[in-house]
């Protein structure tokens, strides 16, 4: 008997072992280029993301003696006017950019990242205002402190969204 045929047998298996393990490897790949290629839908981790790039950009502004200043002269009229130029500069970042591979999603015909970057910042600047004790630091009162976390918050909207389109 000639060991040659047996061992044709054993190679031909061995090549298809072989060519099966490169063909669910080639799938793997292509469904993890697919899920890459896929808009980011918004989750827990565009949260995590937007709250570090608002605390991350409204720290260094939060102490300022010159945004305290400001806050305190500004009128609330003011104050409103930087409150919408934001919201409009956030919303072309997120809705009419194409920085992001984000996913359309909307909520009233609001982009639903509108709603969470901007809440985020606003509750996160308004909160370590008043966690450092700016407002009394400041002598703020009530329309004070709102300029001061609109103010602030300018920053932390534009930290939290360059921070969330970040993948």
């Amino acid at each position: 008997m000639n060991p040659e045929p047996e061992q044709e047998v054993v190679d031909v298996l061995q090549l298809k072992e072989n060519l099966e393990e490169i063909k669910d490897e080639l799938t793997r790949l292509r469904e993890g280029e697919d899920r890459k290629s896929m808009p980011d839908q918004l989750g827990w981790d565009d949260i995590a993301q937007e709250i570090i790039g608002a605390v991350t950009f409204a720290l260094p502004f939060l102490f300022t003696s010159e945004l305290w200043e400001i806050a305190k002269d500004i009128s609330l009229e003011r104050s409103l006017l930087v409150f919408l130029m934001t919201l409009g500069v956030a919303y072309l970042f997120i809705a009419k950019s194409r920085i992001g591979n984000l996913k359309r999603e909307e909520l009233f015909h609001v982009p639903k990242r509108l709603l969470t970057v901007t809440g985020i910042a606003y509750f996160i600047s308004a909160g370590l205002i008043y966690l450092y004790g700016i407002n009394w630091i400041a002598h703020f009162d009530t329309a004070q402190y709102i300029n001061a976390t609109v103010l602030v918050s300018t920053f932390a909207v534009i930290g939290a969204i360059a921070v969330d389109m970040v993948k």
